[in-house]
């Protein structure tokens, strides 16, 4: 199977989430997965409030993003989780 790109955006429960301590933990989330995290930024939305993209690398597999969604979904920290992109690597 091919080795895709995958975007997703998390969105914290409250601007009051330290970012960085967000990111760690997304993180190292995603590394149990066995994915490979390419980046993780994140970008001011309003009021304080903010979103954290993260770029991985991932084996095309069955079930697709849902297993990466549902992982993240677990951090008390997260509200949502959103595939925003997928392409080939």
């Amino acid at each position: 199977m091919a080795d895709v790109l995958v975007k997703l955006k998390v969105m914290p429960v409250s601007p009051e989430v330290n970012k960085e301590e967000l990111k760690e933990k997304v993180k190292k989330v995603l590394e149990e997965q066995d994915v490979k995290v390419r980046g993780i930024f994140d970008e001011p939305l309003a009021f304080g409030l903010y979103t954290v993209y993260v770029v991985v690398e991932m084996e095309e597999r069955e079930g697709g993003t849902e297993p990466l969604e549902n992982a993240i979904s677990e951090l008390k920290e997260v509200e949502s989780v959103e595939t925003v992109e997928v392409s080939l690597a």
